[in-house]
């Protein structure tokens, strides 16, 4: 059995080598143990620049090439490789000293050199979230730190796409200082870049011609930011269209300055909600009557008009509600139809579908369209369980 010493100066003279024969000598031994061996030695240092330099080191020695230059002959063995007094040579009992040395002085690398490769890396691949670019963008940093929704934002590809090629110096810098010298708090900026990324298109001249407006208009510089932090989409609104806008429910609905200031401060959702519904025909309102349903509850407006109608249906035709009551709780027009439905058939069933206030067990509108199942049934109105209202619900 050979010491490992051996085989390791067995290894050396074999990546000294240049030629390919000495290698097949090597690599053909006869001895099977030597082999496998010298395998497992070649695998252990197998690492390419190891090689390389343990070679050119030697070949700059001429020193340390005499001394293991063995005469090439056709019918060399590998035994007179292992000569005896080759291997007592203390210049090859650490044939990877110098190679070692090598290595541990990469440990001590300066910090402006590790920065520099790890800039070296490859960029990053296609991800699925925003999140895998946060440590490589100024301006990601920025807007989470603001609270911005990166997880909302890349639910659009669109607005996720604009997001990663926004530079903070010369795109978002100047949005955030304008938003803030207008009483924007940091907050609401963020609820604000989260529905609306957009806003960075627009420039800042164009931001300060649509306030401009407002304030022309005599709304509060508190109206104006409830207005911008309830509606994101309004600094993205032309002014032209939003004076349109204004000019319309004026005159739709008669309304006063202050009530047109009213409305848009309430609900600024409006300006830019395009399913506008009138009632008049179909409902058979008044124009008094619209005028106060828009003011009280102006997001009727605002639903679809086939939700509109079915909600409609079952308040005024089937639980047999006038308009007058109506306007007093316009919040039932807030309930979806089938829940209506199915508190008022459950009353029936019990008897307790009273709905004027003149009358005893009144049940009143607003409980009816705006209380949970629990409450409804235990507490205000139907005085039963909810698990007796469920039941009621499977039988129809």
């Amino acid at each position: 059995m050979f010491d490992s010493l051996v085989w390791q100066h067995t290894l050396f003279i074999y990546i000294a080598a240049s030629n390919l024969e000495l290698c097949m000598l090597v690599l053909n031994s006869k001895v099977a143990r030597r082999k496998n061996m010298l395998r497992n030695l070649v695998k252990q240092y197998s690492s390419y620049r190891a090689i390389y330099l343990a070679a050119s080191r030697l070949n700059s020695n001429e020193a340390k090439i005499q001394m293991i230059n063995v005469p090439r002959r056709d019918s060399q063995e590998l035994t007179e490789i292992s000569d005896d007094k080759m291997l007592n040579s203390s210049v090859h009992s650490k044939p990877f000293a110098e190679v070692e040395k090598q290595a541990d002085n990469t440990k001590a690398l300066p910090s402006e050199f590790s920065e520099f490769v790890d800039d070296l890396g490859p960029p990053l691949p296609v991800a699925f979230n925003l999140a895998a670019y946060v440590n490589r963008s100024e301006t990601l940093q920025t807007l989470v730190r603001l609270g911005v929704d990166l997880s909302e934002i890349e639910k659009n590809h669109e607005r996720a796409k604009y997001i990663l090629n926004l530079d903070f110096e010369k795109h978002v810098k100047g949005h955030i200082q304008f938003l803030h010298d207008n009483g924007i708090n940091a907050d609401n900026m963020g609820h604000l870049f989260t529905k609306n990324p957009f806003i960075f298109k627009e420039s800042i001249e164009d931001l300060e011609v649509r306030l401009n407006y407002l304030h022309s208009k005599k709304f509060t510089s508190e109206a104006i930011v409830r207005i911008i932090t309830a509606n994101p989409f309004f600094l993205s609104l032309v002014t032209k269209n939003v004076d349109t806008r204004l000019g319309f429910f004026q005159k739709q609905f008669i309304l006063t300055g202050d009530d047109v200031r009213y409305l848009v401060t309430k609900c600024p959702k409006l300006l830019t909600y395009r399913k506008i519904f009138t009632m008049k025909e179909e409902f058979g309102f008044s124009g008094n009557e619209m005028k106060k349903l828009l003011l009280m509850k102006p997001k009727i407006w605002m639903l679809g008009r086939v939700q509109l109608k079915e909600r409609f249906n079952v308040v005024h035709n089937i639980m047999g509600i006038s308009h007058e009551t109506i306007l007093k709780f316009p919040e039932v027009f807030t309930r979806r139809e089938f829940i209506l439905k199915q508190r008022h058939l459950y009353l029936v069933h019990l008897d307790r579908a009273q709905y004027d206030p003149e009358q005893p067990l009144y049940i009143s509108l607003h409980d009816l369209a705006t209380l949970s199942d629990s409450e409804f049934c235990e507490k205000k109105c139907a005085k039963t369980s909810v698990t007796a209202f469920y039941e009621f619900l499977k039988t129809l």
